[in-house]
Order: C-alpha cells, then sequence, then structure tokens
C-alpha cells in the first residue's frame, strides 16, 4: 500500500483508540468483521471511499481528517 493509506490507517487507529472504540466498534458500525478493521488500520488494504465517509460519520470527524496536508514521503 501506498504511504497514504498508512496515513489514512494511523489517523482511523488514533480516532477509535482516543474514542475508546474497539475494531469490533468499527467493524460493526461499517457492517464488516473485525479482520477488515485490522487491514485498515495497517494499510493492509485500502479503505474503499464509502467506509471513509461511514467512518468519518461515525467519530464525527470531516472527510478530510484522514488525508495529511502534507504530502507523504
Amino acid at each position: 500500500m501506498t504511504p497514504v493509506d498508512q496515513h489514512i490507517g494511523r489517523r482511523i487507529r488514533g480516532k477509535r483508540r482516543a474514542l475508546g472504540l474497539t475494531e469490533d466498534n468499527l467493524a460493526k458500525a461499517l457492517g464488516v468483521g473485525r479482520d477488515t478493521i485490522e487491514a485498515y488500520e495497517c494499510a493492509a488494504a485500502r479503505v474503499p471511499s464509502e467506509h471513509l465517509i461511514e467512518l468519518a460519520k461515525f467519530l464525527d470527524v470531516s472527510i478530510s481528517y484522514f488525508f495529511p496536508t502534507t504530502p507523504c514521503p
């Protein structure tokens, strides 16, 4: 995966932990398995845009929260 995928995964994990949520909580919100959330957070799988939209709603952040403000190396 790309550095942007890694950044998105770190942002998902960081916000999830800050809110005290588990991977299972996010999985249920998206209708996917816990393994899928783990793959997103580790950048082993690319997060589909529809899931980013749902994650933003569930985590109460804007879509731009997930994207880097400066280019990733």
